[in-house]
């Protein structure tokens, strides 16, 4: 049965509110700001005959695993059964009632759709847009706009918005004039009242549906995460044990992939909570990450082989543009290839730094190499290439597609790793102190780091599909 607390209700209740147009719906994770937003969507779409109502979502391969998911929660939640009060076509993703309303889950990412042209064509009583703060503004502007269209059978026209704290421009305005209206901002200006027609309702842990446990765990998250994300702390910026600052993240974001040299990190796991998958770069761009073992599966090395060769293929790659984590079962993997006659390229943390790693198109000479050495020295391979990662971010030569999926995992992947610098040595903390400390595997950015090293490798370029 569901039970509702008072935010959630309020939440609900503001629906019947005529004043209200805009639902903002953000705060603390695991507070059930989608899965009300998924309760408040049903209910008008059960209610309004002929209701449509998009679901939008930058990448729909995170929605997936994300939004749809809490959907089909909620339908089981209100007692509703698949073939008597709703049917799902997963392939389309589009949720149909017997009054014939929809609720149809939608890609808004810029990159596939130029200016929105696909999403313009949508006419909608209402929309709900899930992590607003992932989408280009244009997409943002375009997807929110795309409401009061089919409402003949009297169906509120609302805009429901859920996320967690942000750096977003344009939530950060909206959030700002809720919490601090009438004073003054960092250069001086009186902060505006709410635009007419929003309503913020801001979720705590206090508001939380999870365990207490499960709270517990997330509490032993870096402490700038547990700031912004578990205690709402939206300006928290203390990174100061980390070269992974929050700005890289946001300056590193583009909605453009120029054609080049295509580069693949693949971190391996074969049972247990780590997880495995590839990284894609082209150029200093990361443009996709797929998992391929999520925690708690088991996935033989011989079928990972399988999957990386085909993948490798597919992109046109090249295998020896493929870093393979070369220790562990790893090398299950990289001797499963090799019998098919593939040889992957083999990635070490361990081992000694490469001075020759470079930015440039061409490989650097032996003088430029010994003074790449002089400048900053470092324990060994991983750090090297992480600290090279942090300043081609900074400097703007490393982009992040923004379509690109699970960026929040490899940005609290990133973040969590603390560095030192002794005798002039920097050092990037380990692997296993990462998952000593807050129990998970930083396996995303391992796979992002091992890509990026074989972009920054120009040693051997090879030719491959025709690409360099």
């Amino acid at each position: 049965m569901l039970k509702l607390k008072p935010k959630q209700r309020l939440a609900v209740e503001s629906v019947n509110d005529p004043t209200v147009d805009t639902l903002i719906l953000f705060g603390t994770v695991g507070t059930g700001k989608t899965d009300v937003a998924a309760h408040i969507v049903i209910s008008i779409c059960q209610t309004f005959p002929k209701t449509y109502w998009p679901v939008f979502r930058q990448n729909l391969t995170t929605a997936k695993k994300t939004v749809i998911p809490s959907y089909e929660v909620m339908l089981e939640r209100m007692n509703l059964i698949e073939g008597e009060d709703f049917s799902f076509n997963r392939t389309d993703y589009v949720i149909k009632f017997k009054n014939g309303s929809v609720i149809a889950f939608t890609e808004a990412d810029i990159t596939k759709d130029r200016q929105g042209r696909k999403i313009k064509g949508i006419n909608s009583s209402g929309n709900h847009i899930d992590e607003g703060d992932e989408l280009n503004e244009t997409m943002l502007v375009t997807a929110t706009s795309r409401k009061g269209r089919r409402n003949e059978q009297g169906q509120p026209s609302l805009s429901i918005h859920t996320l967690n704290p942000t750096d977003h421009p344009y939530y950060t305005a909206l959030y700002n004039s809720f919490k601090f209206e009438g004073e003054k901002d960092e250069s001086g200006r009186i902060i505006p009242p709410l635009p007419k027609g929003v309503r913020c309702i801001e979720f705590t842990v206090e508001d939380s549906w999870q365990t207490q446990q499960d709270i517990d765990a997330l509490m032993t998250n870096p402490k700038w995460w547990v700031e912004r994300y578990m205690n709402n702390n939206w300006k928290y910026k203390d990174e100061e044990k980390t070269i992974f600052k929050s700005h890289l993240f946001a300056k590193a974001r583009t909605d453009k992939l120029i054609s080049g040299r295509r580069t693949a990190g693949y971190d391996v796991a074969d049972e247990g909570r780590d997880r495995a998958g590839v990284a894609d770069w082209e150029n200093f761009t990361l443009f996709d990450i797929q998992i391929t073992k999520e925690a708690d599966q088991k996935v033989k090395t011989e079928d990972q082989a399988d999957w990386l060769i085909k993948h490798s293929d597919d992109l046109e790659i090249g295998y020896e543009n493929v870093a393979v984590d070369g220790v562990g079962v790893g090398v299950g993997l990289l001797s499963s290839a090799r019998v098919k006659g593939v040889d992957f390229a083999v990635f070490k943390s361990g081992y000694s730094p490469d001075p020759y790693l470079t930015f440039e198109d061409r490989p650097l000479s032996r003088d430029d190499a010994e003074r790449n050495s002089e400048i900053v020295s470092f324990n060994n391979l991983r750090s090297q290439v992480a600290y090279l990662l942090a300043m081609g971010m900074e400097k703007g030569v490393v982009k992040i597609l923004e379509s690109c999926p699970y960026l929040d995992d490899f940005t609290s992947e990133a973040q969590q790793h603390h560095n030192e610098t002794n005798d002039k040595v920097f050092k990037l903390e380990s692997k296993d102190k990462i998952k000593e400390r807050t129990g998970k595997s930083p396996d995303i950015f391992d796979m992002v780091l091992m890509g990026f090293y074989k972009q920054l490798k120009k040693e051997h370029v090879i030719a491959y599909g025709g690409l360099m």
